[in-house]
């Protein structure tokens, strides 16, 4: 089952996915009632925030992205501004993003998923939670050593969550929650792992990124379920060696 914790892992697996994989349906042959819907906000300390959102066919597992056909459309709203959100299908992947330049704790965005066939799904509600700043870490650590890094800011407002992760070309996928807001996280040493293969490199760049999410509402038109949050996301890159 699809979780809210799980919205950055499916992400990252879907990137992975050969094409082939993939599916597309066009959405005037699906009612909203058919559809699984990811809907997300997302902050990264630029002074703007990313509107998300993924429609599926059933449920997500199976990558069969819904394409937008017709008068079918989403629409992001913020304070009063409204954009048309653009798709963009890569490897038959199919998103639809808008950003507006804001992004302090409590900013509120609604997604409206504007169709014909049906009523479709008019408000699906997601806000920010409140912003941290990441502190600075070394740059070369070891995979055999402990990494730890710090964040300031306002605390976490109760409800929220946060969580860790970390990726690069030469270590496998990592990442997991963080209790509470301790202002800081440490990964003990061998926590991340080369990744398989002959022509992996020994050194890599790697990201790691901390994550607040406050959980939204998501329109109940979606038939299939689906997740809608709100993410401020910071992060920082060093260089993993053996």
């Amino acid at each position: 089952m699809i979780t809210r914790h799980s919205l950055f892992s499916l992400a990252i697996a879907t990137a992975a996915v050969p094409a082939a994989a993939c599916q597309t349906t066009e959405s005037d042959s699906v009612l909203t009632s058919g559809m699984y819907a990811q809907i997300s906000a997302t902050a990264t300390g630029t002074g703007e925030t990313t509107v998300a959102a993924t429609l599926y066919l059933g449920d997500p597992s199976k990558l069969n992205f819904i394409d937008l056909e017709g008068d079918d459309q989403l629409i992001a709203h913020h304070e009063g501004q409204s954009k048309v959100m653009s798709e963009s299908i890569l490897l038959n992947i199919v998103s639809h993003t808008a950003t507006f330049p804001a992004d302090n704790e409590g900013d509120t965005f609604e997604v409206e998923f504007q169709r014909a066939v049906d009523a479709g799904a008019p408000s699906t509600l997601v806000s920010l939670p409140a912003p941290f700043t990441l502190g600075t870490v070394p740059p070369n650590v070891s995979r055999a050593a402990a990494f730890g890094v710090n964040w300031t800011g306002p605390s976490l407002t109760p409800g929220d969550r946060m969580r860790w992760s970390a990726e690069g070309q030469c270590i496998e996928l990592a990442g997991g929650a963080i209790t509470g807001d301790p202002g800081s996280v440490t990964v003990p040493a061998n926590t991340f792992k080369k990744k398989a293969g002959d022509n992996v490199p020994d050194s890599c760049q790697v990201k790691v990124t901390v994550t607040r999410e406050r959980d939204g509402d998501l329109d109940r038109a979606y038939g299939k379920g689906g997740t809608a949050l709100g993410f401020q996301a910071r992060s920082v890159t060093y260089t993993s060696t053996p």
